[in-house]
């Protein structure tokens, strides 16, 4: 597609969130009236036909597509495409990061990390990304469904996140959106009854230094990133607008491992500026208070990931995992 066509704009269903091409009015499920999103087109790059919205952030918006590609029916594949706004990466740099972390993760490839499967540019500058679909049920429904996780589980998918962002971080790339919706439990097709921790929603508006990460040295992210509207998942410096490197992964899935042992979160606050001050200067309560039997270890090591200094947590995730592993152990 290279100019816009008004029936090419997709339409979405504010109650069900189905897309539409704009020749539709009205959604054929809910009868209301749609409304257009900016100016994505219906099918992106001549092949994925958009068909619900995901989710809406601050860059950008993220759909569930089909891969049309010649085929019909049941044998069209089914992809998650972001489309990131040309605000978001309008500065030359930004832009060109966004560009070469895109290349990275479309060369990277994890058992425990979503694959990326393409990129490109919309006509109005905008870009997209195209990575595969992953089925399953993401680690915040489980925390709901079972509230505590048993130790061995949360270990268990602690372990498979480590191993997909330590691999990442070799590779150059940082989440910087870690949580538990970025993890989706996937089935293995091995074993119909074990699941896989899958990670998705890199950011890819930011990149590492542009060299593979190097042991003993920091690859700070070039550029800030935006506070989220909830930002229950991130790092201190990253809640002071600072330059945050792969360690402010590990404070993520730190917290993320607090919350699966106790089903609460380690920081709170009921306005963003209280909870910024509970995230900067508060201790997070005992993980064994709320939990019996979560051993010393283990909880130390936890603790650990949640340092304010980053020079203070983990330095590799890898680091979690082996330590976490060795705690339960010997617990």
């Amino acid at each position: 597609m290279t100019a816009y066509d008004p029936e090419g704009i997709v339409r979405e269903c504010v109650s069900c969130r189905r897309c539409y091409p704009s020749s539709v009015q009205f959604c054929r499920d809910c009868m209301i009236e749609l409304v257009s999103i900016e100016m994505i087109p219906y099918l992106i790059d001549s092949r994925y036909q958009l068909q619900r919205v995901i989710a809406h952030g601050s860059t950008g918006v993220a759909f569930i597509a089909v891969e049309m590609n010649g085929k019909t029916g049941n044998d069209r594949p089914e992809r998650v495409i972001k489309v990131v706004r040309a605000s978001a990466i309008a500065d030359p740099r930004a832009n060109d990061r966004f560009h070469r972390e895109a290349e990275i993760a479309i060369a990277f490839r994890h058992p425990n990390v979503a694959p990326i499967l393409g990129s490109g540019t919309l006509p109005d500058a905008s870009a997209f990304l195209v990575s595969e679909y992953i089925r399953g049920a993401t680690l915040r429904h489980e925390m709901r469904r079972q509230k505590r996780l048993p130790i061995n589980e949360a270990i268990r998918v602690i372990g498979g996140i480590c191993d997909g962002l330590d691999t990442a971080h070799k590779a150059g790339l940082v989440h910087r959106d870690l949580k538990p919706e970025s993890v989706i439990l996937a089935h293995s097709p091995l074993d119909g009854e074990a699941t896989i921790p899958t990670i998705v929603g890199f950011s890819f508006t930011r990149i590492a230094a542009g060299k593979p990460f190097v042991p003993g040295t920091t690859a700070k992210l070039q550029g800030q990133g935006q506070l989220p509207l909830r930002p229950d998942y991130i790092s201190p410096e990253q809640f002071r607008g600072e330059e945050a490197d792969l360690r402010s992964d590990i404070f993520s899935l730190g917290i993320i491992a607090y919350e699966m042992l106790t089903s609460t979160l380690p920081f709170s606050g009921k306005r963003v500026g209280d909870y910024g001050l509970s995230l900067l200067t508060q201790r997070p309560d005992s993980i064994r208070r709320a939990n019996s039997a979560v051993n010393p270890l283990i909880e130390a090591e936890i603790m650990r990931a949640l340092e304010k200094d980053p020079a203070n947590r983990q330095q590799r995730a890898r680091e979690l995992k082996r330590n976490l592993i060795a705690a339960a152990q010997i617990g």
